[in-house]
């Protein structure tokens, strides 16, 4: 069949690959398609709040050693300064922390004892004491990246104030080449819920 345009006959464009039986097919399909069930709805997760909320710069009950302010909760025996995740702890690291008054809580701490260390050392014990009692004594008999978490009986924290939190290793690594007295690498601990 040819139409004639402007005075000229061109041959009529009809494609015999897509017939109308297969474009209504397509069309339904791609309606049927979209009559799907919503998922099922449900409730968002129970809203926990937070443990204490300190004042901007001001203590608060946890410490990262990427916190601009870390050197706020550092007593004595840590190192002034490290890569900016972790800093060493030598023989009587001392932290402080700033608690509310709360029922449970538990101390957490993440940190590594270095294989170099270790192969000198042996197993450490790690002494923790939480306003000079004694919360727990683990030992470490495998070097790496460690995590502990302990409960806190409640008698042992003073609430709405200043609790300092003691770690002493034993035995701590000394350097031949220098006399440097290391206990372990320390990346963030504090009181968690």
């Amino acid at each position: 069949m040819r139409v004639k345009r402007l005075g000229i006959a061109a041959p009529l464009l009809q494609s015999g690959f897509v017939t109308r039986s297969t474009i209504l097919a397509v069309i339904a399909a791609a309606m049927l398609s979209a009559c799907n069930r919503l998922p099922e709805s449900f409730p968002p997760p129970v809203q926990k709040t937070a443990l204490f909320v300190p004042r901007s710069g001001a203590l608060g009950h946890f410490l990262a050693m990427t916190d601009p302010n870390a050197d706020a909760y550092l007593v004595k025996d840590v190192a002034a300064q490290g890569p900016g995740t972790w800093r060493w702890a030598f023989d009587h690291p001392v932290l402080r922390f700033a608690l509310p008054a709360v029922t449970r809580v538990n101390f957490a701490m993440d940190f590594a004892i270095p294989e170099r260390t270790m192969r000198d050392t042996g197993p450490v014990t790690l002494t923790i004491r939480i306003n000079g009692a004694v919360l727990d004594r683990p030992v470490w008999d495998k070097p790496g990246e460690l995590h502990y978490a302990h409960s806190v009986p409640p008698e042992m924290l003073r609430p709405n104030a200043i609790n300092l939190v003691a770690i002493d290793p034993d035995p701590v690594w000394v350097s031949t080449a220098d006399g440097g007295r290391l206990g372990f690498i320390l990346s963030r601990a504090g009181f968690t819920e």
